[in-house]
């Protein structure tokens, strides 16, 4: 069976509207045929009436009854076109035997009887066209037939007005068709404009039923009292019930009491236009939120759409969260730390204490590259929870981003009790941390900005405490230190000491002094030790203690690294004996792609024997991306020089580079030598690491010897080397192309003054682990 396309349909439509009106045209043609034989009865041709009359009858009365079978919604294209063609036989059928009988018994009617000839005329043409107005085609051969007839009676007549009503007749006749095939096309117009809708409205409410059976949206309606009717099987879903337990319910009623609630009744008893109106709904025992829009119609109700938002609002509260806190810390991030200062320091009212504490962990890097950076974010995890646990309820704790945090400190009654806090961080952050089952030692640097009053915004607070925190690190970290004004003349005098080295290296202002190391055994040199110094042409000689690190901050140790190692070898190359040249790398350094290339084109220069050049590196800049570090002193070793590991012992997990790289020498770090005669515990650090050397094949040599008792201890238990103002200040080069001295000759006991730890520096006594 197939199914009505649109062409089909439309020709359903023209049947259906055809046989509505079939029954009486049928009964009026078949009255109309039966009219004329008694018009004509005593005529001659009366004879042929009855058959005519008869057969006329017999396709009215087909045409009727196939009007009975027609099945107007039927979606059987066969059927439909059966019944079409069997119908258009049938009326053909009755339209020749109209022009038969108009050849035939017309002429007589319209002598004898001229009245009823023009009614009979008038009223079969009248209800063809007004039966026949949706079939064109079928009209079209009636009103031919009509026109056929009327020239034939012309013809027949023969009178001066025969050749006036023919040509009358066909204007008629010429006329009607037009309009026929004119009401035609209007009709056909009509019936698409009707399919248009239908489809239209199949589609509406095909997607309406898919909308509600899929979508999170549904429709609701309410009743002049602000009840619903018509509730869909979605909204009870959504509801929680089923949808008859809401028919007829009050629909403000099913939202939980507030603004939002009472803003909708209002809207509802108006009967106004609303969209998205936010309501919260308690749903079993869940709390979800519903948005709803509504629009009054013109018979009292009101119609709209709700929609669950509920994962939507959860998501923007998501959203704003992360906005707000750190994601690893579940702490205030940056933004809403800045933002809590401000409105704190903006607030109105009694004088108040506020301090600003700025965290930063030490050695962190470190870790993080050491031990991956799961376990960072373990220690930084872990790090958060022991600040929360030193701070008060109402103080606000932040994360800055990466290892730094921020704790600001409300309701202060003095100072003390914020020292109190910042040592409290310090203690807490020097005890060791348990991260996935690794033991992991760092320490914490915090500086405290402090504000008794008004005077001061949330940006210089911030400023204040960030120079306290660079201060505690100068200071040597596991310390707080508070803000001094002096910082603010320091941190100037850095800037402008960052402005005159970026032209030192260009302009020749660095140079060179030497630091001899000693055999214990022979009291010979063996090697010394570069050390750089700034003659700076208005500050005089500078100490690297006071720009290396600036160096580092700002890229310049590259340059300055590199002519280092240019000058160095080439000065001990020069030398009266071979003594070894050690030159210190700069994590820095370590990452310049340039390092190997730039440190065989001195040795070949220079024709120094490479073994006589020997790299110092310390733990902390090993511990810098391990891996890849690992692999350059692979690299420097098969040049054929020598590798240090200077400060032992100060680091993180030395051991693990001890045995992933063969150094040919341990230096033990000079804090360890100054009080190992006073101190049982450096002893034994120091004892301990020159056994390990000895096992593992390596050199050692002690830092910072200054008096000839360390001299003596160190020698006595098998330290091969040393150095240190007992055995030599650092000389300039011209000193140190001399032959060597021994101990004894050097020059004498000189301790350097210790460094003077400023006032707002508050050092914590730390156990050796």
């Amino acid at each position: 069976m197939a199914i009505l396309g649109e062409r089909n349909l439309l020709l359903a439509w023209r049947l259906r509207e055809l046989t509505s009106h079939l029954p009486s045209l049928c009964a009026l043609h078949s009255f109309a045929a039966l009219a004329c034989v008694v018009a004509l009865w005593g005529h001659p041709a009366a004879t042929y009436g009855l058959p005519w009359a008869a057969t006329i009858a017999f396709c009215n009365f087909r045409q009727w009854r196939l009007s009975l079978d027609f099945y107007p919604d039927t979606i059987d294209v066969t059927h439909l076109r059966k019944f079409h063609r069997e119908l258009q036989i049938a009326a053909n059928t009755e339209t020749a035997f109209w022009v038969l009988g108009a050849v035939v018994f017309f002429p007589t009617l319209f002598n004898a009887h001229p009245v009823f000839f023009a009614v009979l005329t008038a009223g079969l043409l009248a209800s063809s066209v007004i039966a026949y107005r949706s079939m064109p085609a079928p009209l079209t051969s009636y009103l031919g037939g009509a026109m056929l007839a009327a020239a034939v009676l012309s013809f027949t007549m023969r009178d001066e007005f025969s050749w006036p009503s023919l040509m009358l007749a066909l204007a008629f006749g010429y006329a009607l068709i037009r309009s026929t095939r004119r009401q035609g096309r209007q009709f056909e117009q009509s019936c698409r404009e009707q399919f248009d809708q239908r489809r239209t409205a199949e589609t509406v409410k095909l997607l309406l039923h898919e909308y509600e059976e899929s979508s999170s949206d549904w429709l609701w309606e309410v009743d002049e009292g602000n009840c619903l009717m018509n509730v869909c099987e979605r909204f009870g879903h959504a509801a929680g019930v089923d949808r008859d337990f809401l028919e007829g319910r009050e629909l403000v009623g099913l939202f939980d009491a507030g603004p939002a609630r009472e803003r909708l009744a209002t809207l509802l008893l108006d009967r106004v236009r609303f969209r998205d109106l936010a309501l919260e709904i308690t749903v079993g025992t869940e709390k979800r939120w519903w948005t709803i829009s509504g629009n009054p119609a013109s018979d009292g109700s009101v119609r709209g759409v709700l929609r669950d938002v509920t994962e939507s609002r959860q998501t923007e509260q998501r959203v704003a969260r992360m906005a707000r806190y750190d994601q690893l810390t579940e702490l205030a991030n940056r933004h809403l730390f800045n933002e809590s200062l401000n409105e704190m320091l903006a607030g109105t009212g009694r004088r108040r204490r506020i301090a600003l504490l700025y965290i930063d962990l030490d050695h962190f890097k470190s870790v993080n590259d050491t031990l991956g950076h799961h376990v960072g974010d373990g220690l930084v995890r872990a790090a958060a929870r022991r600040i929360l646990g030193v701070i008060r309820d109402h103080d606000l704790a932040a994360r800055l981003g990466g290892d730094e945090f921020a704790v600001l400190l409300t309701r202060v009654r003095n100072l003390e009790a914020v020292h109190q806090c910042a040592e409290r961080i310090v203690e807490a952050m020097a005890q060791p941390f348990n991260i996935d089952g690794q033991t992991v030692r760092v320490s914490a640097s915090v500086g405290v900005g402090y504000s008794e009053d008004d005077s001061i915004d949330g940006e210089e607070l911030m400023r204040q405490a960030d120079l306290a925190l660079y201060a505690a690190k100068r200071a040597g970290r596991s310390t707080f230190a508070d803000y001094d004004p002096s910082l603010n003349h320091n941190e100037h005098a850095r800037r402008n000491l960052e402005l005159d080295l970026r032209t030192a290296i260009t302009e020749g202002q660095f140079t060179l002094v030497y630091q001899p190391q000693v055999c214990l055994k022979t009291g010979k040199w063996t090697g010394k030790e570069t050390l750089v110094r700034w003659e700076h042409p208005v500050r005089g000689r500078i100490l690297p203690g006071e720009f290396i690190d600036i160096a580092e901050e700002t890229g310049l140790i590259i340059p300055l690294g590199e002519w280092i190692i240019r000058q160095a070898i080439e000065e001990a190359a020069s030398w009266d004996e071979p003594h070894r040249i050690a030159i210190n790398l700069s994590p820095v350094q370590m990452c310049n792609p340039n390092l190997v290339t730039v440190l065989t084109n001195a040795i070949v220069e220079a024709q120094i024997d490479p073994q006589r050049v020997e790299i110092e590196i310390t733990e902390s800049a090993l511990m810098h991306d391990s891996e890849s570090n690992v692999e350059l002193l692979h690299r420097l070793r098969d040049l054929g020089v020598r590798i240090a590991l200077d400060d032992f012992g100060t680091g993180y997990s030395s051991l693990n580079y001890l045995r992933a790289f063969p150094f040919d020498k341990i230096k033990i770090d000079r804090c360890f030598v100054s009080e190992m005669l006073e101190r049982a515990d450096c002893q034994a650090i120091v004892r301990n690491v020159i056994m390990l050397a000895r096992a593992l094949g390596m050199e050692t040599t002690a830092e910072g010897v200054e008096t000839k008792e360390q001299y003596d201890w160190l020698k006595r238990h098998g330290c091969q080397e040393a150095q240190g103002y007992y055995i030599s200040r650092p000389m300039e080069s011209e000193l140190a192309a001399r032959p060597s001295a021994a101990p004894q000759d050097a020059q004498p006991d000189h301790r350097p003054a210790p460094e003077k730890i400023a006032s707002n520096v508050h050092p914590i006594r730390c156990q050796v682990a």
